[in-house]
């Protein structure tokens, strides 16, 4: 694991109980270290989607906490926020809790390299998921994904 993944790993252990105490779930945690400006970026997600005031008393709690915490000692920037409605699906759980809805997934290598899928999300597992394209259904592993992310009619 390296640098940037043990910084979000570590991020994600301690904002979890202080979200989870507000109602919130974490949806995942981004570090983007620069050299002029690095970012950390929490998304915060619950039931019905979060408002500003909702992102706003989290990042004090969380910014107050990894100041104590000193995990990070370069300066950055941080910004909480709701995943938005074209989300990433980066985990194989933003798949299970996003089943139902429209996503749009570019497969990498192998002879599907750079297609393109647009369906709905029927089932996910522990190895893949299955999405409801014009074609019919198709099951596809985590690892052929080269990214995925929401969608919705008329975008």
């Amino acid at each position: 694991m390296g640098v940037k993944e043990e910084i979000e790993k570590r991020v994600a252990e301690l904002v979890e109980p202080v979200l989870e105490e507000e109602g919130l779930e974490l949806y995942d945690v981004e570090w983007n270290p620069g050299r002029k400006h690095s970012y950390l970026k929490v998304y915060i997600n619950k039931e019905g989607g979060v408002d500003l005031g909702d992102c706003e008393k989290v990042s004090l709690q969380i910014g107050d906490l990894l100041d104590v915490e000193n995990l990070i000692t370069t300066r950055y920037f941080l910004e909480v926020s709701s995943p938005g409605l074209t989300r990433e699906l980066k985990k194989r759980d933003h798949y299970r809790k996003s089943l139902g809805s429209l996503a749009k997934v570019v497969l990498k290598g192998g002879k599907g390299k750079g297609k393109t899928l647009l369906g709905t999300l029927v089932a996910a597992d522990d190895e893949g998921f299955n999405l409801m394209t014009e074609e019919g259904e198709v099951r596809v592993a985590y690892e052929e994904v080269a990214r995925a992310r929401l969608d919705f009619e008329g975008l």
